[in-house]
This record gives C-alpha cells, sequence and structure tokens, in this order.
C-alpha cells in the first residue's frame, strides 16, 4: 500500500510518495510555497511525481502552516466565544493575557456553577435567548465554554446550543462545544482555544476544499488526513471541527518524519526550514510533550502537542552589516538573492551593475523589495501616501533599495520599510545562507551568479576581506547560532529549576564561553576548563540545510550527527507516517461529608459515585478504553486498536501517613488509517 505526504511550509511545499509494506520513500519532489493560493505549490509538487505511481496511491496525508500562520498574524473567520458562569472580574483581569483581542467576541453569561451539578444555579436561558441574535450576527462559527464543564458533562453548553438551533438564521452557523475540545480546568484557556478554534474553522474548511480541487483535477480519488500537534492524524471531518488541533502541526510531522527515517532511540531533532528552526526531544523512541499546552503568538490553548522549541535561524534568515560594517545574523525571513534572480533576470542584471560601479554604502544597496499584498483599497488610515506609493511601484516587479526609497520620495539614509514589512505588504529580499550555500558550491539549484555579485557590494561595505572569508562568516554564525541554542534548550529540559526561570546574563555568558571553548581545537585550548557542555543524544538533521551545519555543532558536543536519506522532506514522511492518536482522561475522587467512602468517577460522558474505589476503578477502566476507541474512530482510525492505561495517583502526606486525594487514568488509543 502506498500514500501521498504533502507539508506546505513557510517557504517551500514538499511531497512524497511513501510505501507502508517496504518503509521506503519511492519519489519526493519540492517546489516553492505559493502563498497567495497555495492549490498551486500543491499542484505543481504533485505533478513533479511519478504519475503512474499517484494513481497507486490509497490515502494522502497533510502538514500545513495554515493554522499558525493565521494564529500569528491575527487572521481568520469571525468567531465568537459564550462564557457560562466564568468570573467577570476574573475574565477582565486576565483576559488579554491569554490572547483575547476584542470584547466584541465575547459573551459572558452569569450563573452560578459549582463541580456537583446539584448544588449549581442555571443561567436565565429566556435572557439569553433574546440576547443570542444580536451577539451572533456576522458570525462565522461560535463556541460555548461553561465551568466545570466535565463534571456536569457539558450540559449548559448544550443547552446554549440548542437555543441558537432555535433560529433559522444559525442554523448553518458551527457550534462548538467547549468541553469536546479540551477537558482542562481553567476555563478562560479554555475559551482562548475554543475562540481561536472558532476563528479558525472557515480557514481550514476552505484549505480542504482547496485540497479537494487539486485532487479532483488530477484524478486523485483518496481519503485525506491532516497531522495534529502532537504529531497523530485526523480525519477531514475531524479536522474541519477541530482546526485548533493543528497549530504547530508542521514541526511536529517533521519530528515524526525524522524518527521514521533515522530509527534513533535517544535524539535531538534539528529541523532547520527557510525560516525557522525547530528543535524536538526524543527519549527512549519517546516524544518528549507540550503537556501544559500550546502557545502561539499571544493566544495560550490546552491544544497537546509534542514539545518543540523554535527560533529564528533558517535558510532564508537575513544576513547583514550595519552602518560601522559589523557582520550580523538577523532573525527575519527574507527571499534569497539567487532565488530572486532566479524568477526576474532584471535583479541579476542591477547586481551585476551595482558590483561593475565598485560603490561601496553603508545603506544596503545590494537588496530589493517585492509585492505581498496590494494595500490600495486601504481605508484604515494606517499607511502613509507614500507607503502606498512604493506598493503601487512594486506591482510591475522587484525594486533594489535605492528604487524603492525613489519610489517613496525618500533618500536611502531615512527611507523606512518596518512598517510595511511588518504588515506584511512587501517582502525584503537579501544575503542568506542560501546564497552563501550557492556561493560555496553546497547548494546550487538558482542564481549562483546573483549570490556572488551582491556578495561583492557587501564585502566592499562591511567588514569582510573576501567573498570567500564572507561566506565563512555567514557559515560560522549559523552555526554559533544552533549550538547556543541547543545548549540553552539541553540546559532548560534536563534542569529543572532552569526551565522555571529566564536565562539571566551571567547564563548567557556561560553559554557564550561553552561555545568559544567548543570551537577551539584541543591543542590550541589553553583554559583549564574542557568542552563544558555535552549531550548522549544523536542530533538528527531534517530540513535542507541541515546537513551543511549540523555536523561542526554535533563535534562540538561529543555527538554524532545523523542525516537521514530524504531528510530534506521529512515533514511530509512524518504526514503520511503518522498514527491516529487519541487520549482521553477519567478522575477518581474521594467523597467528603456524609458521603465520605464515596468514590466519584468523572469522564467525558458521565458523573457517578460509587460505594468502594474498586468498584470506580473498574467502571473507570471500561468507560476510559470506551471513550478513547471512540474518538481513534472519529479521528479517522480503522481496523485494530492499541490501547494504554497509565494511572496517575493524586496523594499527599498526611500525620499518620499519606492521604489518597484521587486518581486520574489517561488512556491512549492508537491505530492506522489504513485499512
Amino acid at each position: 500500500m502506498k500514500g501521498i505526504g504533502i507539508d506546505t511550509g513557510g517557504t517551500c511545499t514538499d511531497a512524497v510518495i511513501y510505501d507502508f509494506e517496504t518503509g521506503q520513500v519511492l519519489s519526493e519532489a519540492k517546489t516553492l510555497t505559493t502563498h497567495h493560493d497555495l492549490k498551486i505549490g500543491i499542484t505543481e509538487v504533485l505533478r513533479k511525481l511519478p504519475a503512474a505511481l499517484l494513481r497507486e496511491c490509497e490515502q494522502a496525508a497533510l502538514s500545513t502552516t495554515l493554522a499558525t500562520n493565521a494564529c500569528v498574524e491575527n487572521l481568520g473567520g469571525k468567531g465568537k466565544i459564550i462564557f457560562l458562569g466564568v468570573s467577570r472580574k476574573v475574565f477582565m483581569d486576565t483576559w488579554r493575557s491569554y490572547g483575547f483581542r476584542s470584547l466584541d467576541d465575547i459573551l459572558l453569561v452569569d450563573c452560578r456553577i459549582l463541580p456537583d451539578p446539584a448544588a449549581s444555579e442555571e443561567p436565565d436561558w429566556e435572557a439569553l435567548r433574546e440576547r443570542l441574535p444580536a451577539f451572533l450576527t456576522d458570525c462565522d462559527c461560535v463556541s460555548i465554554v461553561q465551568l466545570f464543564a466535565a463534571d456536569h458533562g457539558g450540559a449548559y453548553e448544550l443547552k446554549v446550543q440548542e437555543l441558537i438551533r432555535e433560529y433559522p438564521q444559525f442554523q448553518d452557523i458551527p457550534v462548538i462545544l467547549g468541553n469536546t475540545l479540551f477537558a482542562d480546568l481553567n476555563a478562560i484557556r479554555r475559551g482562548a482555544g475554543a475562540l481561536l478554534n472558532a476563528r479558525l474553522v472557515p480557514v481550514v474548511c476552505a484549505f480542504m476544499a482547496a485540497i479537494r480541487d487539486v485532487f479532483t483535477s488530477m484524478e486523485l480519488d483518496v481519503p485525506i488526513t491532516i497531522i495534529r500537534s502532537d504529531g497523530s492524524q485526523m480525519s477531514e471531518a475531524y479536522a474541519v471541527e477541530r482546526p485548533v488541533e493543528t497549530l504547530l502541526c508542521g514541526p511536529a510531522a517533521s519530528v515524526i518524519g525524522a524518527c521514521t527515517l533515522s530509527d534513533t532511540p535517544n535524539a535531538i531533532v534539528v529541523d532547520m526550514g527557510g525560516t525557522t528552526t525547530d528543535i524536538a526531544i526524543v527519549k527512549n523512541r519517546v516524544v518528549k510533550r507540550a503537556e501544559t499546552g500550546i502557545q502561539v503568538g499571544d493566544w495560550k490553548t490546552f491544544v497537546k502537542g509534542l514539545y518543540v522549541d523554535t527560533f529564528g535561524l533558517g535558510g532564508d534568515t537575513r544576513i547583514y552589516y550595519d552602518r560601522g560594517g559589523k557582520i550580523h545574523l538577523g532573525k527575519t525571513r527574507v527571499q534569497p538573492l539567487c532565488t530572486l534572480a532566479a524568477e526576474y533576470p532584471q535583479v541579476m542584471e542591477k547586481l551585476k551593475k551595482l558590483d561593475d560601479s565598485d560603490r561601496l554604502n553603508v545603506c544596503p544597496l545590494h537588496e530589493f523589495f517585492i509585492l505581498l499584498k496590494d494595500i490600495e483599497g486601504d481605508e484604515t488610515g494606517h499607511f502613509y501616501q507614500s507607503e502606498k506609493a512604493l506598493c503601487r511601484a512594486l506591482k510591475k516587479g522587484p525594486l533594489s533599495y535605492e528604487e524603492a526609497c525613489a519610489a517613496m520620495e525618500k533618500d536611502i539614509y531615512t527611507a523606512d520599510f518596518s512598517r510595511l514589512e511588518s504588515a506584511r505588504a512587501i517582502l525584503r529580499c537579501g544575503l542568506t545562507p542560501t546564497d552563501f550555500m550557492h556561493i560555496r558550491g553546497d547548494f546550487t539549484s538558482f542564481s549562483t551568479e546573483a549570490s556572488l555579485h551582491a556578495a561583492a557590494f557587501f564585502v566592499r561595505s562591511s567588514e569582510a576581506e573576501t567573498v570567500e572569508a564572507l561566506a565563512q562568516k555567514a557559515y560560522d554564525l549559523v552555526t554559533e547560532r544552533l549550538y547556543k541554542n541547543l545548549v540553552r534548550i539541553l540546559l532548560t529540559t534536563e534542569c529543572t529549576p532552569l526551565s522555571k526561570n529566564p536565562f539571566d546574563a551571567q547564563m548567557d555568558e556561560l553559554i557564550n564561553y561553552a561555545w568559544q571553548l567548543a570551537g577551539t581545537a584541543g591543542s590550541r585550548n589553553k583554559s583549564f576548563l574542557p568542552r563544558i557542555f555535552e549531550t548522549r543524544a544523536r542530533l538528527v538533521g531534517v530540513g535542507a540545510p541541515t546537513h551543511i551545519f549540523l555536523p561542526r555543532v554535533a563535534k562540538m558536543l561529543r555527538t554524532q550527527a545523523v542525516l537521514p536519506e530524504h531528510a530534506s522532506v521529512a515533514n511530509a514522511v512524518g504526514a503520511v507516517t503518522g498514527q491516529v492518536t487519541a487520549v482521553t482522561e477519567v478522575s477518581l475522587r474521594p467523597v467528603s461529608g456524609e458521603d465520605f467512602g464515596n468514590v466519584i468517577v468523572v469522564s467525558r460522558d458521565h458523573r457517578r459515585t460509587f460505594s468502594s474505589r474498586t468498584k470506580a476503578l473498574s467502571f473507570a477502566r471500561k468507560e476510559g478504553r470506551r471513550i478513547a476507541a471512540d474518538q481513534a474512530q472519529k479521528q479517522g482510525a480503522r481496523g485494530a486498536l492499541e490501547i494504554r492505561e497509565e494511572v496517575i495517583r493524586n496523594d499527599a502526606p498526611m500525620g499518620y501517613g499519606m492521604i489518597w486525594l484521587g486518581d486520574t487514568l489517561r488512556f491512549t488509543a492508537s491505530g492506522s488509517t489504513l485499512r
């Protein structure tokens, strides 16, 4: 059986055809991501795969940055949320810290909700019914979150859903119940994830419709799954209800792909892409998880995912000089000049002319700008007329730094492009590690000549003495940032106290000194200190540029670099090889007061009281296995399931010994989407 794996990343869209029986990648392809219309890039990358093999595939799996980008850039549909029982004062004191941006999207319903349903006081349903039409106007999707939802089985959430459905105009609005998304206690944080989910529903629905159009046009009639934040798969139908679970699914797919391709039990997975580098930890073949929930931008959610540490470093990271000529590695993405010149031949001519002129300047005259978003019709008053003028000029094609300044009627020393760049209206194009890979011959798919012309101007204007020295400096800067971040991650994941507090200046100095020692060959190291940091985990590199930089960093950490075949398309491999995994928890807790000795069991579907812990535990195990299996099947699992059980005890010390405060039973059901 064969499957298609597709990953739409920030820079490239990758695709593979994978043979499940042999565990081999039969074919791979890569193309640039077309952000304005993802269908174009996906169609192009699929057409690069052998048509005969495509017709043999029986499923497809996706990994996408769509939800993450929408979250970070505050995009998406018009989502709204209704809170039931949440303290108005507590909410108003904390709402911004969870990522909420507008009170217009939020309806707080006052009522007294306690863990015991019998002691709770229901909302004024009639008053709420009257408020709904005005609140839900122009709404694409609404989520509902109540306090102590698990104890109540989400009863109040269901009631609100019924009220909404009474109105004919709201029959087609998706209504998502918060208790079906998250079971965690903090209702405000649950609400942040639920509102984000509501905003993402139309985004992912449109994306899936576009993918279906691509598959239909190519006569590919196969089921489609999407990778979740924890690296497992979910069905197309499940994904359009819970798009929030695709947050950071790209890095998660990368980790699964790295584990599949390398078969390394103890590993630090290093995925260097065009924009960022993602780091994950694997111990004894188990990937470290982010148990407290994912945070993306300002949004704090309870979405459970893999632990992934992301920092700005990739093949497209900007390399620039300041006005004193010092060379720096930035943290933002720019388009490499080698790829820009390959697409626009006039860029090559302008760079050659700049090189031939023997000019030098404190301003980056070798850089260009391209248009990402048309702001001509913007009526918010946010953009200046000079900025709109630049965007109009860019509609005709890329402009050099000087040409862009002229379009804004600014001189080259005072022109400011930062507002347009922050708004993602324009994109800067400049020298990057990818350009220096071309110069050094490590990667030559685009225009090496353009990179060389730009580098020659860069050398004249900076502290670099030759183009070769500049290329080495660029490689050193990338290696240094990679080494220092790996050390930081190892310290925070292996040393618990350090994980709770941000690094101070002294810790930064220690890591910097460790970098200097690690880069000093044996006989030249005159310090009494050896290399300070090392690891027994192997560094598994995936992503296109990783093979160039990782072996040197591994040597500094006294370990080995593992660079598996097909590493450059690991995300697509991870997408297609991921399994369905569903996790549910059932809690047991003792009853106090008159009913002392009884035990309450709370699951997704039930709240029941038993006369003994033994009876409660028996019911909890049956209930947990049933819910986990049901959830896995809804996510797309077919056939036999493997269900694992974990018991988390909660005991507290007393004067006479330990007292039992309760148990949490965690059930994990795993299966395949294949028949």
